[in-house]
């Protein structure tokens, strides 16, 4: 499932089971999308909105491809080998408390990796196994649904390199750089320098292919793309290499 339409999705099955289990979002995270910028260190709100204390899982998973239609998630089983730490894993939330889920890079990538942290409210049977206990049971399995908020994480590279390179002339381009890109304008450019801009949006993470829909490029032209480098914070432009 695409990064946007999850946590539309994720939301959206919070409202509805509250309805029907009122404990299902008696906690939420904040933010829903985190940086993990240069300085290799970030960090997720997790928000008591009941009465009793609950107790809740983190699950950490790494997506590949992201933003093209191969695009899943993998577990991963050393996140310290992985380069990404997410601290604690489980937690005790008292009534109307918050507690802070700490993000760190250790190893930062070579290219700018995402991922997602799953956030579950279980019972303390879940969070403590005991002898005999139902591991696999919730606050929510009453209703036989678990209902779990997404954090979707960006990691940050070792080095920032910006690239978009044309692959054919069907408007299909390729991220050869180390951070995502964040198109916002195409410009079609004439050999005296001069440009038409067109709105676009669309963004090209490191290592995937993507078809700029509605573009076709012609090679005695130039393209630009005006983006947003949030490494940076700055809005910035680029020249399609060919």
């Amino acid at each position: 499932m695409k990064l946007s339409s999850l946590m539309s999705t994720i939301a959206f099955t919070c409202v509805f089971f509250a309805q029907v289990n009122s404990a299902s979002c008696a906690m939420y995270i904040y933010p829903m999308e985190v940086a993990v910028g240069m300085k290799g260190a970030s960090q997720i709100k997790v928000i008591s909105q009941d009465n009793d204390v609950q107790f809740v899982k983190v699950n950490l998973k790494k997506i590949d491809q992201p933003g093209t239609a191969q695009e899943h998630e993998q577990n991963i089983d050393n996140t310290s080998v992985s380069g990404l730490v997410i601290t604690p894993e489980k937690i005790a939330l008292s009534a109307s408390s918050q507690r802070v889920v700490r993000l760190v890079s250790i190893i930062p990538p070579k290219k700018e990796t995402t991922w997602r942290a799953y956030f579950e409210s279980v019972n303390d049977a879940n969070f403590i196994p005991l002898p005999g206990s139902d591991i696999n049971s919730s606050k929510t399995a009453s209703v036989g649904v678990n209902v779990v908020w997404g954090a979707l994480i960006h990691v940050a590279p070792e080095k920032v390199i910006t690239s978009l390179k044309i692959v054919d002339d069907a408007g299909k381009v390729s991220n050869d750089g180390t951070i995502r890109i964040s198109v916002n304008e195409l410009g079609v450019c004439d050999k005296s320098g001069q440009c038409q801009w067109k709105k676009l949006s669309s963004t090209v993470y490191p290592d995937t292919v993507v078809n700029l829909h509605g573009i076709s490029f012609d090679k005695n032209k130039e393209y630009h793309v005006k983006y947003n480098n949030w490494i940076t914070g700055k809005n910035e432009e680029l020249t399609l290499s060919k």
